[in-house]
């Protein structure tokens, strides 16, 4: 199974010799993000992504080709950004960003489901500030989408 037809040519900004500079990130973590938050977090990496999209999550956001102070990113950065972002970015270099708590959400639901074997409702709720039943419904949601399958 080949690669798709836009990854085959790679710019200089991610050649095999720049693929360890990219951040470390679970991989279960980015198979629950949709597609945009996912090539923000493989660029950036997990609290860098965080940190950025606190700041500039929720709006359409212009990724320059050069550095520029503006979205306050490292060249590095902009430049795994810029490569992760393409298939999402229109004719003018602009991609609409989502707002940082979409991504604390996700995270915090996939994490409740991972150790909802491993602790007690009420541990989890108190763990996470919420209330046991909002612990009921993101563990009932994970459920319903298994029934969803057949």
């Amino acid at each position: 199974m080949g690669l798709p037809r836009h990854r085959k040519t790679l710019p200089a900004a991610h050649s095999k010799e720049s693929e360890g500079s990219y951040p470390a990130v679970d991989e279960d973590l980015l198979k629950t993000l949709p597609a945009v938050l996912r090539a923000v977090v493989r660029a950036l990496g997990f609290g860098r992504a965080r940190e950025w999209l606190a700041d500039r999550g929720g709006v359409n956001v212009s990724i320059p080709a050069r550095r520029t102070q503006a979205l306050g990113l490292e060249p590095d950065e902009l430049a795994r950004l810029r490569v992760t972002l393409a298939p999402h970015l229109d004719a003018a270099g602009r991609c609409w960003l989502p707002k940082a708590d979409k991504l604390f959400i996700r995270v915090r639901d996939a994490q409740i489901r991972k150790d909802k074997s491993n602790a007690s409702i009420n541990a989890l709720a108190r763990r996470h500030s919420l209330s046991s039943r909002h612990i009921l419904n993101i563990c009932r949601e994970d459920d319903d989408r298994q029934f969803d399958l057949f």
